[in-house]
């Protein structure tokens, strides 16, 4: 009978474990966390121009809650040919969302890794983005 509940109870903790690798979470959960916002449209994936001043950087605030990101992390090795950066500071880290073809964000570390994890969700900053 131990053996059993023994057996039920690792069950439980190894599916609970499973869903929360599968499940997406929100890299950025408020906006009273977000301290800086930075801008950058990337052109054919080696030029950025900085479009700061230009964006709205309030509705960029309030959208960023609403991008959803996977889990686990995939590997990428390079950006879109056409996107938009946005580079947050978000409590004691700096997040990079990039906005394209695929979309993907990671933390801003100074060893830059090339995992990444792939976002959804982002349709309506992107279209405010495009529009400025």
């Amino acid at each position: 009978m131990k053996r059993r509940i023994l057996f039920v109870l690792i069950a439980v903790v190894v599916c609970v474990g499973a869903a929360m690798c599968f499940t997406s979470y929100v890299p950025v959960t408020d906006t009273a966390g977000i301290a800086d916002v930075q801008v950058l449209r990337v052109h054919a994936g080696d030029t950025s121009e900085d479009i700061t001043e230009q964006a709205d950087t309030d509705a960029i605030r309030e959208l960023l809650p609403q991008i959803r990101a996977r889990r686990l992390p995939s590997y990428h090795r390079a950006i879109s040919a056409d996107c938009y950066q946005i580079q947050v500071v978000y409590g004691s880290k700096t997040v990079c969302f990039s906005l394209g073809e695929p979309s993907y964000a990671y933390e801003v570390t100074e060893s830059m890794s090339p995992w990444v994890h792939k976002l959804a969700g982002g349709e309506k900053l992107l279209a405010l983005l495009d529009e400025q």
